[in-house]
């Protein structure tokens, strides 16, 4: 598996290594092959946050509430994550 993940806007060198973890134990936990790219970001709309995942399933996009704490930022990317890795509804 070739991962890239991005973390932007968060200064916080610890929070941003540890959501980088956070991603890759989620991407070894399901068993994921392929290439991946992951960005994590600000979003424009002030107070939330926006998770962009490129895979071999397709693109997806997220945006979710800034947390009350910087430090749960990583449980938060690792849950909308893990997310889009589950299969839809529809599709069984």
């Amino acid at each position: 598996m070739d991962l890239e993940v991005v973390v932007e806007g968060v200064s916080d060198v610890r929070v941003a290594n540890e959501i980088k973890r956070k991603i890759q134990q989620v991407c070894r936990e399901t068993d994921q092959s392929g290439d991946w790219s992951i960005i994590v970001s600000p979003s424009e709309m002030r107070g939330q946050w926006d998770l962009g995942v490129r895979g071999p399933f397709g693109r997806h996009f997220a945006s979710f509430p800034d947390p009350e704490r910087v430090d749960q930022l990583p449980a938060l990317v690792a849950e909308r994550f893990r997310a889009f890795l589950r299969p839809s509804p529809q599709l069984s």
